[in-house]
């Protein structure tokens, strides 16, 4: 790196250190709306990255995805002021570690290391939206490992006469797994006055799998109208889950195996150059 292009690296870095100083020194007075959530580090200085933000006006593409995702996860209120908290987390972290990075490229020199800075500090802007997705993903799949038992039960209890609104509450306390206790948010939001119909949007919100959006729709459906047809419905739905687990499961496997295999192969290349090489030495 040349003499000059270190030194308009320490100018610039000087700069933005100033504008970085300035802008912490007017939030200092801003409110703190902090989450307590661990993904977020230094949340205390993140008003003055919303300050940056709104200088630059710059639009978060990604805010509506991930407000949908975080009502999974959250009430509607938290999940909103963890939406603002995220936007402003990358800004925060750009304005304190930028200057800080492009000094330390002027001083050292080493574009090498500056490089790996640069991922470093890119990966701590997208490290919310990564734990994110990790925890969604994650909490899918638990809710699809608990659809078809909870549709089988509510299957059996609808066959043998019970009503759907009372074997609704008798699944939703039968078990401690994820989505037993978001339908057991469903009975205490109605017992509590909300409306049925809200309540179940509230289900489809938290556990937005397809399969269970269309549980959602059967059961509304058949709390408006009635009829006969949704016993032997539900028995399909149910019967339908656990052809698809099945099936899942036999896809995973399928994918472990090969993931197993490539492993496999480097150990087997290794034995063969174990045996090999000794026996190579020993005929030269």
């Amino acid at each position: 790196m040349t003499y000059w292009l270190r030194v308009g690296l320490m100018v610039l870095a000087t700069l933005l250190s100033i504008c970085s100083a300035s802008l912490l020194f007017r939030a200092r007075n801003d409110k703190i709306d902090v989450t307590g959530l661990p993904v977020f580090f230094l949340e205390s200085l993140f008003p003055a990255g919303r300050r940056l933000r709104k200088r630059l006006k710059r639009k978060d593409r990604s805010s509506r995805d991930r407000y949908r995702k975080l009502l999974e996860l959250y009430s509607p209120g938290e999940a909103e002021r963890i939406r603002r908290q995220a936007m402003d987390a990358g800004y925060t972290y750009l304005l304190l570690l930028l200057p800080l990075l492009l000094l330390m490229l002027a001083v050292t020199g080493d574009v090498l290391l500056g490089s790996l800075e640069l991922v470093l500090l890119a990966g701590l802007c997208l490290y919310f939206d990564y734990w994110l997705d990790t925890t969604v993903r994650k909490r899918h799949a638990e809710l699809e490992t608990q659809y078809p038992s909870m549709l089988t039960e509510m299957s059996l209890m609808v066959n043998v006469g019970i009503t759907a609104g009372e074997a609704f509450d008798r699944v939703a306390v039968s078990s401690n797994g994820l989505l037993f206790q978001e339908m057991q948010r469903v009975t205490e939001s109605v017992k509590n006055g909300m409306p049925i119909d809200e309540a179940l949007d509230t289900l489809s919100t938290r556990a937005p799998l397809r399969e269970m959006k269309k549980f959602v729709s059967l059961y509304k459906q058949n709390l408006v109208k009635g009829g006969p047809d949704f016993p032997r419905t539900l028995a399909e739905m149910a019967a339908n889950a656990w052809t698809d687990r099945k099936n899942s499961a036999r896809t995973q496997g399928e994918l472990a195996e090969q993931k197993l295999l490539l492993p496999t192969m480097f150990m087997f290349v290794g034995i063969l150059l174990i045996i090999i090489v000794p026996a190579f030495r020993n005929l030269f």
